[in-house]
């Protein structure tokens, strides 16, 4: 099978999006891949794929958390920053 067929297997068997039903096996339930497969009767393999595909992965989403916080900066820290830099070049 292709991964699109256990997609829609999967949707159809569970009558909800692939994506939420993995947010949550993974994020709610914080299952590993070989629990989170075999509750959904799947192979290891497209559970991780599916996983990663959706970056519901620990390390993926602790990185778009990081991301996502650097980017919510006010805008007034990148001016203290260019701040900085100038008053380093101007002190060489």
């Amino acid at each position: 099978m292709k991964y699109k067929h256990f997609k829609s297997t999967i949707e159809h068997k569970y009558k909800t999006s692939l994506k939420e039903l993995l947010y949550t096996v993974c994020v709610v339930e914080k299952l590993n891949a070989l629990k989170g497969s075999k509750q959904l009767g799947i192979a290891k393999e497209v559970f991780v794929y599916w996983r990663h595909y959706y970056r519901f992965e620990e390390r993926q989403r602790l990185f778009d958390q990081t991301v996502k916080e650097i980017k919510d900066k006010p805008v007034f820290y990148a001016e203290e920053v260019k701040n900085v830099i100038e008053c380093h070049n101007s002190n060489n």
